[in-house]
């Protein structure tokens, strides 16, 4: 991972191949105390990713193995139980060029990652909100 820009609360991050992403993102973002951000941005290609779709109840999970490509990537940072959360939807490409899509959960770099972050100021945090959802608030009004 190398940052590659980041003034005036906006960040411009390449992952490399072989990183799990969003996890290398989530422990970034730990470490530069960032607890609130949009992702408006992200291009590159991931393998063996995990995808889901919340069913209003739990996430319903499928695995991807082939390498796709990322035709959009956006999402945000909150704080969940004290750590950083990505929070990610992903648009990708097969081998066939067929496209699929969902909530990302994990996969690994196969090629590189381009993404664009803005911070924001307040934090931003999740709450439960019955079964495995969790909502997004601030800090200051968690009711």
């Amino acid at each position: 991972m190398k940052v590659i820009y980041r003034a005036d609360s906006r960040t411009v991050i390449r992952f490399d191949k072989g990183e799990k992403f969003p996890a290398t993102l989530a422990q970034w973002c730990a470490k530069q105390e960032v607890h609130a951000a949009a992702i408006v941005s992200g291009i590159g290609m991931l393998e063996n990713i995990v995808i889901g779709r919340y069913d209003g109840t739990e996430y319903i999970k499928e695995t991807v193995k082939p390498s796709s490509e990322i035709l959009s990537l956006q999402g945000n940072v909150s704080m969940k139980e004290g750590e950083p959360f990505v929070h990610l939807h992903v648009s990708l490409a097969d081998e066939d060029m067929s496209s699929r899509g969902g909530h990302l959960f994990e996969g690994t770099v196969s090629m590189t990652i381009e993404l664009v972050l803005l911070e924001i100021p307040e934090e931003f945090i999740r709450v439960p909100s019955g079964g495995t959802f969790w909502r997004l608030d601030t800090a200051s009004d968690k009711a």
